[in-house]
């Protein structure tokens, strides 16, 4: 796992060429400590930060052919490196044992079409040198970062924001609109899009070629069949339970240094321990933090799911300064706004893991491919509570409105999930693109004013007319990689962490997004497949727990220092396009305990912060 950057930049002087990569590879350093390297030619440097998994005495980078003429810069892991290695064994001669060079020769020798060969994740950038042309691509989920811009005659991209920068100092960080809209409506950057003007990322499953004369071209090389499954229910447990087994042990096999795992006692990472425990690689290190409000607290069945399994576990409480101190500075760190407030949260179990591995199995993808997230049940319980008469469903929701919304997680407050229905149940419906991160009124009160977002995003598949299915894909296509998948990377690779995601296995998530989606539910509940697949061979008690996922106790902290910090960063022309009235309302009555307004007043705050530098 790495940090990249590349700066092409003719009318540059190569000696603040090299300035600008040693600034962006400084920015990059947390995500690969264990060396550095950067290679300048005409017109053009490339920089490399490591974090040494497979090959480490190899897989030096930037990484360039024998005759000079190819240079690669790579980020990521591919998991069938040695399958590919064997097929290209006759037309590359081999000078080491890692990935990295397995994926130059690929790209030398079969052009950009070798990616739909890879199983892993990625983001890389190849310079052909000869013809001045740029190839970059990311994964299929968009598990690895690649941001670019383009300034007059200059090319910059980069692993993150702030190493972009770096290498482009001349260009004026600006709010783009339609970013900052699509930030405010759903939490973070739609795919393909910033928060930024003139700053781009490569999108999931796409390569981009920057041309010699200019030009740039982006192709999709992925777009996964949806074609239904002609098997039964039985039948696909089985197969998945096959899949996942395969997948969890190739993310342990391709590594030469100790693999752990994130436990929470959920579902989905106690599914990967047990698989990770059983597939003969001695005992996992298990690794879990949690907070002092205990609907905020998973480290009790964590040590239950450890002690059955038979995990070296390793758990501890998330203290309140820490939290105050990484909420302030991780805004800066993403280089952007970014409103999911459980990366505070994740940064710090990572912290926790990095004290005694490099790299880590996580549950991610689990709930957008298996139907875990609430708010499917809650779509599929608006659809029966529609069906009610008008004026009984006014009387429900005026009972339940009536009374205060609690600041207790959802997972542990029957009364809190009552709250989040009835706001489902009352707003207009628009085409999903991803959940609301506020509710429509609320966005009107913080943001007035707010622009349209950005176009909607370009889907590898048809339009559906089932509205759960349609969910199901446009979570796997947006949030995915958009919330999700930016915060482990983030999170993880702030502490030079390695994180791996079995259940976005290629093999896996293509059969499962085949089948049809009320296999994943049992009445209103989801994973039912999944349980099937893992049904007596994870401990029992973890399917009876409602989900709660790794959030943060934001409700309580707006009572004290996140609202004072909020407060004073509220000032006269400070606030950006956020309402500094509207913005002290909704803090005034959260605190006052009428409302939980904890997620847009996150969003505020994350926005401020950015904002601030």
């Amino acid at each position: 796992m790495c940090g990249i950057a590349f700066l092409l930049a003719p009318a540059v002087s190569p000696g603040e060429r090299r300035e600008r990569m040693d600034a962006a590879l400084q920015r990059l350093r947390h995500r690969g400590p264990d060396e550095s390297g950067c290679l300048a030619g005409e017109g053009h440097v490339a920089g490399h930060t490591r974090l040494a998994i497979i090959d480490l005495k190899g897989g030096h980078q930037p990484a360039c052919d024998p005759g000079g003429r190819w240079v690669l810069v790579f980020n990521g892991e591919i998991y069938n490196y040695r399958e590919l290695r064997a097929r290209l064994a006759g037309r590359w001669d081999f000078r080491d044992e890692s990935d990295t060079e397995v994926l130059l020769a690929g790209l030398v020798t079969e052009g950009a079409g070798f990616v739909e060969r890879m199983d892993g994740m990625w983001a890389f950038v190849l310079h052909d040198t000869t013809t001045g042309d740029l190839l970059l691509s990311r994964d299929r989920f968009g598990k690895k970062p690649l941001y670019y811009r383009r300034h007059g005659e200059t090319f910059a991209c980069a692993s993150e924001l702030p190493a972009l920068q770096a290498l482009v100092p001349g260009a004026a960080i600006t709010e783009d609109p339609a970013g900052i809209a699509d930030y405010f409506r759903y939490g973070y950057a739609l795919p393909g899009k910033t928060c930024l003007e003139g700053t781009s990322e490569v999108p999931p499953a796409h390569i981009l070629r920057l041309c010699a004369d200019g030009s740039v071209i982006q192709e999709r090389y992925w777009a996964p069949s949806i074609e239904p499954w002609a098997g039964t229910f039985d039948e696909a447990a089985e197969r998945v339970h096959e899949l996942l087994t395969q997948s969890v042990r190739r993310r342990q096999l391709a590594s030469d240094v100790e693999v752990g795992a994130f436990l929470s006692g959920g579902v989905d990472s106690t599914v990967v321990c047990a698989l990770a425990q059983e597939s003969g690689f001695g005992r996992l290190r298990t690794f879990t933090a949690g907070f002092a409000e205990p609907t905020f607290d998973e480290r009790g069945p964590a040590a239950r799911a450890a002690a059955e399994l038979g995990t070296l576990h390793t758990a501890e409480e998330i203290r309140p300064d820490i939290a105050a101190s990484l909420a302030a500075k991780l805004p800066g760190r993403m280089g952007q706004p970014f409103g999911d407030s459980s990366l505070v949260p994740s940064a710090l179990v990572a912290s926790v893991a990095a004290r005694h591995v490099k790299v880590v199995l996580t549950g991610d993808g689990s709930d957008e491919i298996f139907g875990g997230y609430a708010r499917y049940a809650g779509r599929l319980l608006r659809q029966r509570y529609h069906r009610l008469p008008a004026p009984l469903r006014a009387i429900v929701e005026r009972g339940v409105l009536a009374t205060p919304e609690p600041y207790a997680h959802h997972s542990g407050s029957l009364l809190k999930r009552a709250h989040l229905f009835v706001r489902l149940a009352r707003e207009d419906q628009d085409a999903y693109v991803g959940p609301p991160a506020i509710r429509k009124e609320t966005l009107a009160q913080l943001v007035p004013g707010l622009g349209a977002g950005n176009p909607q995003v370009d889907r590898p598949w048809p339009d559906d007319p089932d509205e759960l299915r349609h969910m199901l894909l446009m979570d796997c296509l947006v949030y995915l990689p958009q919330d999700i998948l930016q915060k482990v990377d983030r999170a993880t690779m702030m502490f030079s962490l390695e994180a791996r995601s079995p259940f976005l296995d290629r093999e896996l998530f293509e059969f499962v997004i085949r089948l049809p989606w009320r296999w994943h539910f049992s009445g209103l509940r989801g994973k039912r497949l999944l349980r099937a697949a893992m049904q007596g061979r994870v401990p029992d008690f973890i399917w009876s727990r409602r989900k709660q996922g790794f959030a943060s106790p934001v409700s309580h902290w707006l009572r004290t220092w996140l609202g004072d910090d909020l407060l004073a960063m509220s000032g006269p022309g400070a606030t950006g396009v956020v309402d500094a009235s509207g913005l002290r309302t909704l803090l005034s009555e959260h605190r006052a305990g009428r409302a939980d307004h904890s997620q847009p007043l996150w969003l505020a705050y994350a926005y401020l912060r950015w904002r601030a530098g």
